[in-house]
């Protein structure tokens, strides 16, 4: 940055914030163009840190759209906050009609960032170790001798170059931690074998103390990142609504929205801006969030507080902030959005950070990415900002640590997701940009642009909403009521509006109810479903629902929600799973001998005893049914393991009992290989049992390395041909207190008939209004003022006929910059039909 412009800084923001007005989001241009709308992602926060940095030929550059959005802290990334809070404030000032937002961490931030406000019990913690011997208050490094070294990391993180920040604490009295009693310590090394660590002492603004020894606890700090090789790992925020309170009575949300109100307050730095986004808001956490040593990851007595506190959280920044601040937040994290906030009502909206996710460049998940941001759309606060953050990663094979790149994506790819940005009303930017304009700037896509004509808003307004055509095909499941194509674990009540449904039993963490054997005609299944669901006991009302619609020739014991899990220590019974013995029970994507598949990757205990770790699901077996399924180690498993005794016990279920549990298969293995089990359930036939699934670390009680995979885990018809099954596709939605309407689209459809099951979060009561089912692809279409909007996510080509869908209307094609698409972009005349290519969209401009 040149030192005239340097100098200037601290006038510009002054100059900036003393012209601010009243924020009125309804008049930026995102809010009122046409369609696409589209504003920069953070590309435009790395410039203005560059000693050359011109600030004319930046705004030239990023002013072409309807916005920007970047970096203006160093919660995350150090060194944003030298000169983008001033470069980003005069470009608003300048340019009042374009949206300016903050691009926030949600979840955590780097403590040595503003944190002193914020005390011990703000934050999240993992596993305790006891302090062994007495500690001094002296300066400098010092080693500690704990009961298990082993909890504490060293080049760990995203580039295996950070070592831990770790809590030193005394305990009360009731064995709970002294929040205030607390020093800050780093990690410099760890010896397992002597069961010490060393630490330096007095760190992040705490003085060192002394601790006795079995009266204290060394605890390391729940942390990300660094998101940057130059940058440092992050606190994770106690954002739980159980979280302790500080000395003031404050949580950590309550801090954390003191800080927002500051940065965007009359006086301060972000005072000009329109909002913020919060990167990575998670609904869940990982850890101990109430101080007692327990990994409670935020769930107390059953109960989510954690994702509780985050609505909390959200809705308190609401009103403090008022109703013309924009918020939003990370809305597709993990398992299709379950980890994500569930702040309804008091966001306005959610970033898709790619879609539907980074890594689905096939967009598999095209069902749960229009139904995401199609209920944000009708549950947010207004005015409604859904936005796609256009981007794909991948990691880069043989490269160090945290690597990773972007995939080959052709044309058609980035074309299909605009098309969903128009179908669902979202605005797009980018991280995945097209090449430089011919005139040396960045990159902007000819679909948001027109072409060679570049008008933003191009479309103009929409007629009407997005059209699923496979709708308008014969509905295969319309010869019978539903209720009596429902079968499960369920109670049905028809009612006015709907078919009420509750589980018959409350068990795991939620319900499942299926429609078997529906008939099929090829490989593609549309859906569609209008559905409500009552919130569940002890959240906010407004805390929708998960759900998942599964498709498969057979039962997947994988899908849907966490299975029943325990253990059991030698001549102790089961029990739930406990931290504290080792035992684990997750879902883990993996490859074994070049095979990549879904498992659950399971330890049995070893801390305090031996003995097995199980997980069990409810099922209905269907006649002549067969159990598959395969079983695998982790790779250091053949050399250090003795082996595992895998078993699998199933028991009838009566008046919702299970009763007596008898063995069907034990297999003892060590191997890091795939090996496929098949077991006859013609027994149980038409019947409800419960299936309980067993790693044991064997009779001579050697747990070393057993890590235990279980992978496709399928019910299906014992005759059935392997090259005729479905394979189990699952889609989400969420289901809120009013009606939505979701569809489902599954392109992998083989068996001659297939089950359709639900998934549904919690117990409370769902409501169906209306479910039909088409064999046809998901093609869809929307009509605009000036022009239409095309996309066939199916895996074979699809024939519009616009003569039917537009009836007297003439369309051609955008003419493209020269670096994109000139082939597909070509600016010729369209006929009366238009066949685009499978997994492709395609934007027209009217001509009449």
């Amino acid at each position: 940055m040149n030192t005239r412009f340097a100098s200037t800084i601290a006038i510009i923001l002054m100059a900036v914030c003393a012209s601010v007005q009243a924020r009125h989001p309804q008049e930026l241009r995102i809010f009122q163009d046409g369609w696409p709308r589209a504003f920069f992602f953070r590309s435009c926060e790395g410039p203005p840190s560059r000693r050359d940095f011109d600030y004319d030929l930046w705004s030239a550059d990023y002013g072409r759209l309807m916005g920007i959005m970047g970096k203006c802290l160093d919660e995350e990334v150090l060194g944003r906050m030298k000169n983008n809070p001033a470069v980003f404030s005069r470009f608003k000032n300048e340019k009042p009609e374009q949206v300016v937002l903050l691009h926030l961490n949600g979840n955590s931030r780097d403590p040595r960032f503003q944190a002193s406000n914020f005390f011990p019990g703000h934050w999240v913690y993992r596993m305790p170790a006891e302090i062994k011997g007495d500690i001094p208050a002296e300066s400098g490094e010092t080693t500690i001798k704990v009961d298990d070294a082993r909890l504490f990391r060293v080049q760990a993180g995203r580039y295996a170059t950070s070592n831990d920040d770790i809590a030193l604490f005394k305990l009360k009295a009731d064995g709970t931690y002294d929040w205030h009693y607390c020093e800050e310590v780093q990690l410099i090394s760890v010896d397992t074998k002597a069961n010490t660590i060393r630490v330096r002492r007095g760190q992040y603004g705490t003085r060192p103390l002394a601790f006795k020894a079995g009266e204290s606890r060394a605890v390391a700090h729940q942390v990300e990142g660094p998101w940057g090789k130059n940058n440092n790992i992050l606190w994770y925020y106690n954002l739980s609504d159980l979280c302790p309170r500080d000395r003031e009575g404050k949580t950590a949300a309550d801090r954390f929205i003191d800080d927002i109100a500051r940065w965007f307050g009359p006086d301060g730095c972000l005072c000009a801006f329109d909002g913020l986004e919060f990167d990575v808001l998670f609904n869940v956490t990982h850890g101990d969030t109430n101080g007692d040593g327990i990994m409670d990851d935020g769930v107390i007595d059953g109960v989510n507080h954690y994702g509780i506190g985050v609505v909390e959280f959200l809705r308190k920044l609401r009103e403090r902030m008022g109703h013309e601040f924009i918020i939003m937040g990370d809305g597709a994290l993990g398992l299709g959005g379950m980890r994500s906030q569930r702040g309804w009502g008091y966001l306005n909206g959610i970033e898709s950070e790619g879609w539907p996710n980074h890594s689905d460049w096939e967009v598999h998940d095209w069902s749960g990415g229009l139904n995401r941001h199609n209920f944000w759309k009708v549950n947010a606060h207004p005015p409604v900002f859904n936005y796609i953050n256009h981007k794909y990663t991948e990691h880069i094979p043989g490269g160090p640590p945290g690597a990773r790149g972007r995939p080959r994506v052709g044309f058609n790819i980035h074309r299909l997701v605009f098309a969903a940005g128009c179908f669902t009303d979202s605005a797009i930017c980018y991280s995945f940009p097209p090449p430089r304009d011919p005139d040396g700037k960045f990159g902007v896509w000819d679909e948001l642009r027109c072409g060679v004509e570049n008008k933003l808003g191009w479309l103009g307004m929409p007629t009407g909403p997005a059209v699923h055509l496979a709708t308008q095909s014969p509905d295969i499941i319309k010869s019978k009521p539903l209720g009596r194509l429902i079968t499960g674990n369920v109670k049905l009540k028809p009612t006015a509006d709907g078919l009420r449904m509750v589980p018959k039993k409350r068990a795991g963490k939620g319900f499942n109810f299926s429609i078997r054997e529906i008939p099929t005609a090829g490989p593609d299944l549309t859906v569609a479903v209008v559905m409500k669901a009552e919130p569940m006991l002890g959240y906010p009302k407004t805390y929708a629902r998960f759900v998942q619609l599964e498709a498969s020739s057979g039962a997947n014991l994988m899908a849907g929600g966490d299975p029943e899990v325990g253990m059991c220590i030698r001549k102790r019974g089961e029990t739930l799973l406990q931290r504290k013995s080792g035992a684990f029970f997750q879902r883990k994507r993996l490859t074994i001998g070049g095979e990549q598949r879904n498992a659950f990757f399971v330890h049995p205990p070893y801390e305090g005893g031996k003995g097995y770790v199980y997980w069990a699901k409810d099922v209905l077996v269907g006649n002549n049914s067969v159990l598959k399924y395969s079983i695998g180690m982790g790779a250091k498993s053949p050399k250090r393991s003795d082996g595992v005794w895998f078993s699998v016990h199933a028991s009838e279920i009566t008046d919702g009992k299970p009763g007596a549990f008898k063995k069907l298969n034990e297999t003892r293995w060590k191997k890091h290989k795939w090996l496929a089990q098949t077991i006859d359930l013609s027994p149980y036939g038409g019947k409800m049992v419960r299936l309980k699934f067993v790693a044991d670390c064997g009779p001579q009680n050697n747990a070393t390395t057993d890590h235990v995979y279980w992978s496709e885990i399928l019910i299906i018809p014992k005759r059935a041909d392997p090259d005729s099954l479905t394979v189990p596709e699952r889609f989400m939605t969420w289901a809120g207190p009013q009606y939505f309407a979701s569809s489902f689209y599954y392109r992998h459809i083989k068996s001659k008939t297939i089950d359709l099951t639900y998934h549904i979060e919690g117990w409370e009561p769902v409501t169906i209004k209306s479910m039909t089912v088409h064999n046809k692809p998901d093609a869809m279409y929307r009509i605009y003022e000036k022009g239409i909007v095309l996309a066939n996510p199916g895996l074979e080509p699809y024939t519009f006929d616009l003569s039917r869908i537009a009836p007297g209307c003439t369309y051609r094609r955008l003419k493209a910059t020269a670096k994109q698409d000139t082939k597909t972009n070509s600016g010729e005349d369209v006929g009366r039909t238009i066949s685009l290519e499978p997994r492709d969209g395609l934007f027209l401009l009217k001509t009449n």
